[in-house]
């Protein structure tokens, strides 16, 4: 694709993931000179690189975190403010895209196809390995359609190729559907896949890559609700038959390790760096405490009330935190400077898109900012429960349950997977009931799975350009410039393949921020 990375792609293609866990004890080898790289080698790391590349708060490639407001940052805010090209963030998650896990698991398909015609004894367990290698292809390159729309696909991958051409990404939808269904369709889920040591995810069970599969489809499938009824109804129903994510315990996410280099991205992006880059955002806090959500508790640490300048009135309903309870109050109490021995804390948001002082306002929940071993979730159980709401919402989908049905069950997955009490007080709220609350069904649905979706950024971002439930806030200092609907293509992509760059361009109404994409129809 690009020349000037070609050497990298073939490094990448050679460079093993270590660990320091029994799971992935055959990695455990010579990392800078191996004498050969196994098929499992690849699919390991292109598997971490899958998820490290979607947890990552490194604004330099995943400001989706930004983008869903649920953060704000404090010195730099330009990613904030929705700032491209200043460390050319589209260029380095279409890099890791095709680079860091694509390229792996290809070369990892490679090696199991070979290995399939010349081992017939194993030809049960290389079969599932391929598919495990299609599952996580397929989901990869949805992300790098749901940000950019066109791109290379039936071209790509071939480091010989340096101006590939740019497929439809409706197209590319409908064939990574295609690969989906052979996958499913050629696994033997009573025998193992990849080992339990060479598949950190799912330990070689492949029900739950099936599941997985299945979830995926779901999620397209509703993608395309908007502009192929039809198509749509299709997918998400053999997506249901087949048999999806049924609990948290199902979530498809990657645990990570206490010891580098297999710590969790946001522990290396912000503890083990030293940063202190961002805090809960306005819009989100703000939302939480007017919705009386508990959760802000889980996703956010309060902050101790400044008595600097007397007392302290609330300025929204919020909760307040003292030393042994938590509270729910009204805008207008008057929190006394005589409380401060209590050590009262509040929830409240640096202002989106501006610079923030990091210690007037709420950090990060301490578990994902502190935790090296916390989780990057790419699919969970409430995401799922959301998109059978809006598929009976809609109508014409073979869901069992009604849109209330299932509303309800992803809220109530989405505290207990946060480990909140308070769910049935929380759901018997007139702003939150299904019956009640506010807007039609893509509001009432799509906010609610915009705060179960916390700490996954991209989906929540998509979720919203999807279906259209507002929230967002605009930019305080410039509010013509709007969340973007998609990234622009890499600036190398114009320098390099500038003629099949110009048609994807002219194919997809013109490469700007504000293009929708081809699911984006509302």
């Amino acid at each position: 694709m690009k020349k000037r990375i070609i050497a990298l792609i073939l490094a990448a293609s050679f460079t093993t993931f270590t660990s320091c866990d029994e799971r992935l004890e055959e990695l455990n080898t010579d990392k800078i000179n191996p004498a050969q790289v196994s098929a499992s080698s690849l699919f390991t790391k292109g598997l971490k690189e899958g998820f490290d590349r979607m947890g990552s708060i490194n604004v330099n490639d995943n400001p989706f975190r930004l983008y869903a407001q649920f953060w704000a940052q404090t010195t730099y805010p330009e990613e904030s403010q929705y700032s491209l090209t200043s460390r050319n963030i589209p260029a380095a998650f279409w890099n890791s895209g095709y680079r860091d896990v694509l390229i792996d698991l290809a070369e990892s398909k490679k090696i199991t196809e070979i290995e399939l015609e010349n081992d017939a004894a194993r030809t049960a367990t290389l079969t599932n390995r391929i598919a495990c290698i299609e599952i996580m292809s397929a989901y990869t390159y949805t992300t790098l359609i749901d940000v950019f729309g066109n791109i290379p696909y039936s071209e790509a991958l071939d480091v010989s190729n340096l101006s590939p051409k740019y497929d439809d990404a409706q197209t590319v939808y409908s064939d990574l559907i295609t690969r989906l269904d052979a996958a499913i369709s050629s696994t033997d889920v009573g025998t193992e896949g990849f080992s339990a040591g060479q598949d950190p995810v799912f330990g070689g069970n492949m029900s739950q890559w099936i599941k997985f599969a299945n979830s995926l489809k779901l999620r397209m499938g509703m993608r395309l609700a908007d502009v192929d009824k039809t198509t749509s109804v299709s997918i998400v129903n053999s997506a249901l038959a087949g048999g999806v994510l049924e609990s948290n315990a199902d979530n498809v996410k990657l645990e990570y390790m206490s010891a580098s280099p297999n710590t969790s991205p946001v522990y290396e992006d912000l503890v083990l760096s030293g940063r202190n880059d961002f805090i809960l955002s306005n819009t989100f806090a703000d939302y939480l405490n007017s919705e009386k959500d508990p959760r802000v508790t889980a996703y956010a640490q309060a902050n101790p009330i400044s008595f600097a300048d007397g007392d302290y009135v609330l300025p929204m309903n919020m909760y307040v935190v003292y030393d042994d309870e938590t509270v729910y109050l009204t805008a207008g109490t008057t929190i006394s400077a005589s409380e401060e021995s209590r050590n009262p804390k509040v929830f409240v948001g640096g202002i989106y898109g501006s610079a923030n002082a990091f210690n007037n306002f709420s950090k990060v929940s301490s578990t994902l900012y502190t935790d090296p071993t916390s989780a990057v979730t790419i699919i969970n159980y409430a995401e799922i429960e959301f998109l059978m709401a809006e598929a009976a919402a809609r109508g014409g989908y073979a869901v069992t349950g009604s849109a209330a049905e299932h509303y309800t069950a992803g809220i109530t997955a989405s505290f207990n997977e946060f480990g909140i009490d308070g769910v049935d007080e929380y759901l018997a709220q007139s702003n939150v009931a299904y019956a009640t609350a506010e807007g039609d069904y893509k509001t009432k649905i799509g906010r609610q799975m915009w705060v179960a979706l916390y700490n996954q950024g991209f989906e929540a971002w998509t979720t919203w350009r999807r279906l259209d439930f507002g929230i967002m806030r605009a930019l305080p200092e410039n509010a013509e410039v709007t969340v973007p609907l998609r990234f622009t293509y890499p600036i190398a992509e114009q320098q390099l393949n500038g003629t099949q760059y110009s048609a994807a361009g002219s194919a997809i109404g013109g490469d700007a921020v504000t293009t929708k994409l081809f699911w984006d129809a509302q």
